[in-house]
């Protein structure tokens, strides 16, 4: 996800955090890797009301000083979740609804990151989340199907639940393939086991988490719509949220949210192999072409990057809280991250060095 803008100057205090770069561990482990220790915020974001598109919101904790400019919020619409680049460099943001299935009332809506200018694109969706560009169309995941949605706003079903050759639960991100021939979507797998009665995920060494079962998978889905699947369900990726395309030819970067374990996969072999572990909800995951990969988590509403192999991270925004970090656009030539906040209906637009 990439592209232009930075906006008020502004010097931050710099908060690192140490992950540990992990090998591939076993299928099954009994042990999990232990969290990454991640320093506190200085102090809490402060989000203004969204009532207004046309007034930036007071801006979140910016936790890196290689940042040239404040992060500004945007208003956008109720549960943001995901956020991509199509037609003329235009941000696409897919926009939830209220959370009751059924009621249709999602949106692909457009969104200025220089004026805050907002504007729908296509209506009807039920729960629409995961977004990808094929250079074509724009792909959207629904709770259980997928829509293609052509460049005037029109969508048609690309594949039904029924077209996939295993149960579908929740299908949550989605990536286009280099040459835009098809799209990878994550299927999360058993999340309705991931968390305890309060709502916070079970802790990462608890029986409940060995009883998780890995039924997680990614999807490859042909623009004529035939579905295989393209990542078996592994321990490494208990519950799948976040992909990407990764640099290294042949694979995918996943985000897995139970864990927090960044994992290539290798698309030839099927091999997944952990480079890092430890971000807890990890939601949206991107890689830059020098090899950064960015990640954010989504319970504890910070973002982080690190390098290629999974070590150096470095927290570059915290504070927003549970929901406040989704499945976030990388504009590599606008040198920014767009980030939906589903909590507050918006969108944060953070500057990067």
């Amino acid at each position: 996800m990439r592209r232009p803008a930075a906006l008020a100057l502004a010097t931050t205090l710099l908060l690192t955090a140490t992950a540990t770069a992990v090998s591939a561990a076993p299928e099954a482990p009994t042990s999990p890797p232990a969290p990454a220790t991640l320093a506190a915020p200085h102090a809490p974001a402060t989000l203004a009301n969204p009532a207004s598109p046309a007034t930036p919101a007071a801006p979140a904790t910016l936790a890196s000083p290689d940042s040239p400019s404040a992060p500004v919020t945007w208003p956008i619409g109720p549960r943001p979740e995901s956020a991509v680049q199509a037609w003329h460099g235009r941000v696409h943001v897919s926009v939830q609804g209220e959370a009751t299935p059924g009621r249709n009332d999602g949106e692909i809506r457009t969104l200025d990151p220089a004026t805050g200018q907002v504007s729908t694109f296509a209506t009807g969706l039920d729960n629409p989340r995961g977004l990808a560009f094929t250079g074509k169309f724009l792909i959207a995941t629904d709770f259980t199907r997928v829509w293609q949605i052509d460049h005037t706003g029109a969508k048609r079903v690309l594949a039904e639940s029924t077209a996939f050759p295993h149960p579908v639960a929740a299908l949550n991100d989605a990536v286009a393939e280099p040459g835009g021939q098809a799209v990878y979507v994550t299927e999360m797998g058993a999340r309705e086991k991931m968390r305890d009665p309060n709502g916070a995920l079970w802790p990462v060494d608890s029986p409940q988490a060995l009883d998780i079962p890995a039924r997680a998978r990614v999807y490859r889905i042909s623009l004529s719509g035939k579905v295989t699947e393209a990542a078996a369900p592994s321990r490494r990726t208990l519950i799948h949220n976040g992909i990407t395309v990764g640099n290294r030819p042949g694979t995918l970067l996943a985000a897995e949210f139970f864990y927090g374990n960044l994992t290539e996969i290798d698309l030839r072999t099927g091999r997944q192999h952990i480079l890092a572990t430890g971000f807890r909800a990890a939601d949206g995951i991107e890689q830059a072409g020098d090899g950064t990969i960015y990640v954010s988590s989504f319970d504890q509403g910070a973002v982080w990057r690190v390098d290629r192999d999974g070590e150096n991270p470095k927290l570059l925004l915290s504070g927003l809280g549970s929901g406040g970090t989704a499945d976030f656009l990388l504009d590599e030539r606008g040198k920014r991250l767009l980030i939906p906040d589903t909590t507050r209906g918006t969108v944060t637009v953070l500057p990067l060095s």
